[in-house]
């Protein structure tokens, strides 16, 4: 099947960039909520014993723990792949490119390494870019959906904490909204990008379909789960990723030798996904570790070890994927350079 094409129409039109005082502030209120984290953080635990807690890792466990992160970013780009089906894409590419985000947004504030994943990818793969970022949400909207199933099912296990509860309906307003979209599309995609491509007309005043290509990306995007196989697929390494998550959590908890109840681990994956959803800055840096210690007060672990659990937590997810990242990235170096310095890029 021919890959679906990048934008066709008139010539391209310069998009104006938003001004840049809005992408500081975005910065600012990231830096202020991380370190409000620190500040909650620090005034409650003993350093001296997180850094000894930390000092007695079992380090077969952690590197077991990293090797299966490591496995779980690869198996993260084959559900990508799922999801950017039927359209063929090239496993090796579509990791450089995996890894090389993963890279930016530890470094780099707003997202900047999800939108380069998804210009990066339309561009190398000679998809619509509409049709990529589509399946980047649609990540987000499947692991939002795997989020409330695990908690649905800790709740007879773990005592659910008010802050949990009063967090959990954003979740479920993003899962009612894409459920409706997914069951909506076919009905209204050709009647949606007519209208587009009308008001488009309108207001360049010429016959333009880059804004209506756009979205007819975005909309195609969705009706892949509609496709039984592609769905299969999908939902398969949705699965596959989740359970590898648990078995990091699970791992690092040997590693530190901390006896808690086999509801933690899950436990801990979906306050993360609450918790890290909040600006901050690059990394998560302060809202992860906050997060993780918020987590696992609920099975009374002190402050101080849920700290030393946290951080080693930090660097298996972000810190040493994104030192192993330059490999990959190196490739790419010219086009994410472009892409990142990019005005209209920051703009998507």
């Amino acid at each position: 099947m021919t890959p679906a094409p990048l934008e066709q129409g008139a010539a391209p039109t310069t998009t104006p960039a938003p001004p840049a005082r809005r992408g500081w502030i975005s910065v600012a209120v990231g830096a202020v909520i991380s370190l409000v984290a620190f500040w909650l953080i620090l005034r409650g635990v003993d350093l001296n014993l997180t850094l000894a807690i930390l000092s007695s890792s079992q380090w077969v466990f952690v590197l077991a723990a990293v090797l299966a992160q490591m496995g779980a970013m690869g198996i993260a780009t084959r559900r990508w792949q799922a999801l950017l089906g039927p359209y063929p894409t090239r496993f090796w590419t579509m990791t450089q490119i995996f890894f090389s985000a993963h890279l930016l947004n530890t470094l780099l504030p707003l997202k900047l390494g999800t939108v380069a994943r998804v210009l990066l990818a339309a561009e190398t793969e000679k998809l619509n870019v509409g049709f990529v970022l589509g399946s980047v949400a649609l990540e987000k909207v499947l692991d939002t959906c795997v989020m409330l199933l695990l908690l649905l099912a800790l709740t007879p296990f773990v005592p659910m904490p008010v802050w949990v509860r009063d967090s959990l309906t954003a979740s479920v307003l993003l899962v009612l909204v894409g459920l409706i979209a997914l069951a909506s599309v076919r009905r209204l995609r050709e009647p949606l990008l007519s209208g587009l491509a009308r008001m488009e007309q309108r207001i360049f005043k010429r016959e333009s379909v880059r804004l209506a290509n756009f979205v007819r990306g975005i909309l195609e995007s969705l009706t892949n789960l509609t496709r039984q196989r592609e769905a299969r697929a999908v939902l398969f390494w949705t699965a596959v990723i989740w359970a590898v998550g648990w078995l990091v959590n699970q791992l690092l908890f040997l590693a530190l030798g901390m006896d808690v109840p086999w509801s933690a681990a899950p436990f801990v994956m979906v306050v993360l996904q609450i918790g890290t959803r909040v600006p901050a800055l690059p990394a998560n840096l302060g809202v992860f570790h906050f997060s993780v210690i918020l987590a696992l007060s609920v099975f009374g672990v002190d402050e101080s070890t849920a700290l030393a659990y946290a951080i080693l937590l930090h660097l298996v997810v972000f810190i040493f994927p994104a030192l192993v990242a330059p490999i990959f990235a190196v490739p790419l170096g010219s086009r994410i350079f472009r892409l990142v310095t990019d005005k209209n890029a920051r703009a998507l």
